[in-house]
């Protein structure tokens, strides 16, 4: 999946989806005005990102109200986009990514198939306008920067709970044997 642009991603698609939704956002949205496949990769990456936080044990050491704000995001970009309540997370960003590429490749055609009603109202030529025209996002801009700074937290803090060590940073081991203390190396 295209979360993020080709060589802007770490490999991890959970903390690219979260950052890059984070940069996109940030200022309420502003940049995406005017930019509609910026504005499908965003609201696809607020999506998945939403998501990650529910099914990903990985990010369980996110706080329970970080997880509210991104809910609340989610609802506020569906709205925004006229996306239905009800549709899966799987569907909207797939439709959106979708969105995005052909949007990218000049063809606003495929752009408009991408976006079906009832999955998105009204759909077609109307929905990548929209897109075009997404307006300020508060909500995004806030719970997106939120779960940007959880994430640096956790990172300095090293404390991802069942986290590989490459996954904050450390290189923290156990060693086994007489005291079975932790160091640091070999």
């Amino acid at each position: 999946m295209d979360l993020v642009q080709a060589g802007q991603g770490r490999g991890d698609q959970g903390r690219d989806a979260i950052t890059a939704a984070a940069a996109a956002f940030a200022d309420r949205g502003r940049g995406l005005a005017g930019q509609p496949e910026a504005a499908a990769r965003a609201v696809a990456q607020l999506e998945f990102a939403t998501e990650e936080l529910r099914r990903n044990p990985r990010f369980a050491p996110i706080p329970d109200g970080v997880r509210r704000e991104m809910l609340l995001a989610r609802t506020e970009a569906r709205d925004a986009l006229g996306i239905a309540e009800a549709a899966p997370s799987e569907q909207v960003v797939g439709a959106l990514l979708a969105a995005a590429r052909a949007l990218r490749a000049g063809a606003p055609a495929a752009a408009a198939r991408a976006l079906p009603a009832p999955l998105f109202r009204p759909g077609g030529e109307r929905s990548v306008a929209r897109l075009a025209e997404i307006g300020p996002l508060p909500q995004a801009s806030i719970a997106t920067a939120l779960l940007g700074r959880q994430l640096e937290r956790l990172d300095a803090e090293s404390s991802w709970v069942g986290a590989l060590p490459d996954e904050t940073g450390g290189s923290r081991i156990t060693t086994f044997g007489l005291g079975g203390n932790q160091g640091l190396g070999y």
